[in-house]
């Protein structure tokens, strides 16, 4: 009577596990997408390497970058010289993807955009890692930004040429210059 109390107790242990065990793979997934944005809203790098894989891949429409970690981090380090804020204003797991949507501003979207981007993207996980990001849909005024953006880059080329080229420059030095190319533009505007 007791090895079967025992038994059935062991059985009634397993199940509880193994359910917990399903539940805790799908919030996982979505907890670390959170602690992405988390880590990207606190600029830290050090916990942000942590959750994703070794090359991640972020897509944009047909245009794909791919990211060793290195890579990664210089992209990084040039996004956050924008002091980019990030809102997760959706987030659900659908076929062991992450589907979000969500909001971003930082100094250069604000300038460009006059308002956040909101896009919707869908996140892969491998090996509790994110290895790729594609954003699916944009809302953006994107002629607003191009007129913008090409008419500062106009007015630098110009009146400041030791800026130039300051819009092609991925780096953490491209994105100091940008902020720099964004302060005259906006003192020549007023």
């Amino acid at each position: 009577m007791i090895k079967l109390k025992t038994l059935l107790n062991f059985v009634i242990l397993c199940a509880c596990f193994f359910s917990l065990g399903s539940c805790s793979t799908k919030d996982r997934n979505t907890q670390i997408v959170q602690n992405y944005y988390d880590q990207l809203n606190q600029s830290n790098y050090f916990e942000l390497s942590k959750i994703i894989g070794d090359s991640i891949t972020i897509s944009e429409g047909d245009y794909h970058m791919n990211y060793s970690k290195d890579d990664y981090y210089k992209h990084f380090q040039w996004d956050s010289v924008f002091s980019p804020k990030y809102e997760l204003l959706e987030i659900k797991e659908i076929d062991e993807k992450v589907a979000i949507k969500v909001s971003k501003i930082c100094t250069r979207i604000k300038f460009l955009n006059e308002k956040p981007i909101i896009s919707k993207e869908v996140i892969e996980i491998k090996n509790q890692k994110i290895s790729k990001i594609k954003n699916i849909e944009m809302d953006s005024d994107f002629k607003l930004w191009n007129l913008t953006k090409n008419e500062m880059v106009t007015w630098i080329k110009k009146n400041h040429p030791e800026l130039d080229g300051f819009i092609y420059d991925q780096t953490k030095t491209g994105a100091q210059n940008y902020l720099k190319a964004i302060a005259l533009y906006k003192e020549f505007k007023k």
